[in-house]
């Protein structure tokens, strides 16, 4: 990496101050090999957009500061809401995805979604309930939902907490 190499070109003189010990930097990272030069194709279409990010509701994924402060402190309500509570895992994937169509396609911005509180380990040490908490964010990135939703994050206490999620949703098109 040149940024690197320049780092410690910069670097190779300095001193530690009186009373500090140096400490060894790592040597310069060595170039990886360069790949041949691909030659352009007239007939290969540029892709038209690039994937969105996964989401991931314990880093508040795709929201704005403002918007994530707002659902933080439970001032945004929800429009449209679900309860995943009592359905097997299929039950609760397909249940989901349509919750997700309907309410995007109902102009509702802000989605809460009920899934129960994360596993617990029972005195056996064997997680105990939480499979639909666990298996929530893989299928808010599956690529029908993905589409529909711009960001997440935990509810707060007055929503259902640790158990339920804020989803703000895209416009719909």
């Amino acid at each position: 990496m040149p940024d690197d190499d320049l780092f410690h070109r910069a670097m190779k003189d300095a001193r530690p101050l009186r009373g500090r010990r140096a400490v060894t930097p790592p040597p310069p990272a060595q170039p990886a090999p360069k790949a041949p030069a691909a030659v352009p194709r007239a007939a290969a279409p540029a892709p038209s957009s690039s994937p969105l990010p996964d989401l991931d509701p314990r880093t508040a994924t795709g929201l704005d500061r403002a918007t994530e402060e707002s659902l933080r402190r439970g001032k945004l309500s929800p429009d449209a809401s679900i309860d995943l509570h009592g359905h097997t895992l299929a039950e609760a994937e397909r249940a989901l995805a349509r919750f997700l169509e309907r309410a995007q396609a109902s102009g509702a911005r802000v989605a809460l979604v009920v899934t129960g509180k994360p596993a617990r380990q029972d005195d056996g040490n064997r997680p105990v309930g939480g499979r639909i908490h666990a298996e929530f964010p893989h299928w808010l990135n599956r690529s029908e939902n993905r589409g529909r939703v711009v960001g997440v994050r935990p509810a707060s206490p007055r929503h259902g907490g640790g158990g339920a999620f804020y989803v703000m949703l895209r416009k719909p098109r």
